[in-house]
């Protein structure tokens, strides 16, 4: 495996002997056995372990293995703990995707602090044929079923050419040592039931299936360069910019073929999801109302007379969102607009406020260096930044933390945490406003 490693890292150019690397390293065969394959081939590269704290004592013993492995093969390791639960809970995400989230984002810091090259994740071809089928089952095009790519920006998988039964063989071989995640025996989670129970009865039918598979993954992606061939060329008949603005003939749209999936090209990469992608093909289609409004996170829709016309939220210099109205603010689906009479205590996802007081246009940004704001039952200010110690955020809640500034410059809203004294409401006001936070 080795020498079929080193050629292929070779034959693709994946990364080069001078090259920085970062490996990404759990303690389980796959990464053990890249490091091992690395090591051997005299690359550059250091280890980065997280320890998630999940698995009671087993994940400090996975944490001790690393260490001790990066001793063995003489190179640099780096190690951080993370409180994955209160991400989990604070973000509404399961706990796989808090993992994730947190790994990248500690991955990132390292690569840009270190100056690494690349990131080396130990992905492999299973990984790949697994993600087919999970694809194919929540509902996918082409693009789903091109697998996992091997080389991402700084990220690189330079054993996705490789099976789990070439790994396990190639660890036998060379009595490699790696650590054992009980949890990926449990079948609870897709990914796993997949694996443990979907794919070897497939197997039993099909020997082969993996190498088929890849094969397979390999077609997918010539096909769907062609298919995206297709769709550049219609989509310069069809949209044209001018001003910052988008333009979509809707005429031209309804006139081709494939008009949907025409649309889907252009607007998935604008945020703009599925469902609103429907309820759009299908409003032009019947030639609906002009006039309404379809909102991403990124971008903002307009159906015109002959014209589908977008163009990006507005940005202010601090990087935020700007709301020229109390309309836009309810066209953003983050947040839950209504009218109230009487005050009630507001929810932790709740701001009260008088919308006499507000200054339009409102901003909703991240924080910048020197923010303060009077937190609500406090009489004097407090640095932004002191405010979300003593909440006990970790570093990257403290980074995405939203605030909703007023037009005259003020924090009105730490969102989700707290409200500005400044603005808080009496209980004789009778015209009030609940913004609730519905998504961060």
């Amino acid at each position: 495996m080795f020498k079929a490693f080193k050629d292929h890292i070779e034959n693709k150019g994946l990364f080069k002997k001078n090259n920085t690397l970062l490996v990404a390293l759990s303690g389980g065969i796959d990464s053990v056995v890249l490091a091992h394959l690395l090591h051997s081939g005299g690359y550059n590269f250091s280890l980065a372990h997280c320890n998630f704290k999940l698995r009671k004592q087993d994940s400090n013993f996975d944490e001790e293995f690393c260490r001790q492995l990066a001793k063995q093969l003489n190179v640099d390791i780096y190690v951080k703990h993370f409180d994955v639960k209160t991400f989990q809970k604070k973000n509404k995400v399961s706990i796989q995707m808090a993992a994730r989230e947190l790994r990248y984002l500690w991955f990132k810091e390292l690569i840009e602090n270190n100056q690494f090259d690349y990131l080396l994740t130990a992905h492999h071809g299973n990984d790949v044929i697994e993600t087919l089928f999970i694809n194919l089952v929540r509902g996918t095009g082409i693009n789903g079923l091109k697998g996992i790519p091997e080389k991402s920006g700084q990220i690189i998988r330079p054993l996705l050419s490789f099976t789990k039964e070439d790994i396990l063989t190639y660890a036998t071989e060379k009595s490699v040592s790696f650590r054992l995640d009980k949890s990926n025996s449990e079948d609870k989670y897709e990914r796993n039931f997949l694996r443990l129970n979907i794919l070897p009865a497939f197997k039993k039918l099909h020997p082969h299936i993996e190498k088929t598979m890849l094969n397979n993954v390999s077609n997918f992606k010539a096909e769907a360069d062609i298919v995206s061939e297709y769709l550049e060329e219609k989509t310069k008949n069809i949209l044209h910019e001018k001003a910052g603005f988008i333009y979509l003939d809707k005429k031209l749209l309804l006139n081709e073929k494939h008009g949907g999936s025409i649309l889907n090209s252009i607007l998935s990469p604008l945020g703009f999801n599925r469902s609103q992608q429907q309820d759009l093909f299908e409003n032009i289609s019947a030639k609906g109302l002009a006039g309404k409004l379809l909102i991403s996170a990124t971008h903002t829709l307009t159906i015109d007379r002959e014209k589908l016309v977008v163009k990006q939220n507005q940005v202010n210099p601090r990087g935020g969102l700007w709301y020229e109205s109390l309309e836009s603010l309810k066209k953003d689906k983050r947040f839950r607009l209504k009218k109230i009479k009487l005050f009630s205590v507001p929810m932790q996802n709740e701001l009260i406020i008088d919308p006499a007081m507000l200054v339009f246009p409102i901003t909703l940004r991240v924080k910048i260096k020197g923010d303060k704001f009077k937190p609500f039952g406090m009489k004097g200010f407090k640095l932004l930044s002191d405010f979300l110690k003593e909440q006990k955020l970790n570093t990257f809640e403290k980074e995405t933390c939203k605030l909703l500034v007023n037009g005259n410059n003020e924090i009105i809203w730490v969102v989700g945490h707290r409200s500005d004294d400044r603005y808080k409401v009496s209980i004789k006001n009778t015209e009030l406003l609940k913004i609730s936070l519905v998504e961060q």
